[in-house]
């Protein structure tokens, strides 16, 4: 896996598309021991992928509101 230096752009992604990939890559996360190499690089990604999960979920709350 090679270094993040930004983080990817998921909104290309429908959310379906988005949903599946973050689930794939927090299961990889899970499964992988704390002293890893290449886990801190999969821990950036799913926080980033946290963070297009948070940022899509504002968008839905305030169409919604």
């Amino acid at each position: 896996m090679q270094p993040l230096h930004e983080p990817p752009d998921y909104s290309h992604l429908d959310d379906p598309a988005f949903l599946d990939e973050r689930a794939r890559i927090r299961e990889r996360l899970e499964h992988q021991p704390e002293n890893t190499i290449g886990r801190a690089e999969l821990a950036r990604l799913y926080d980033a992928m946290t963070e297009e999960f948070l940022r899509r979920a504002r968008v839905a709350w305030t169409a919604a509101g």
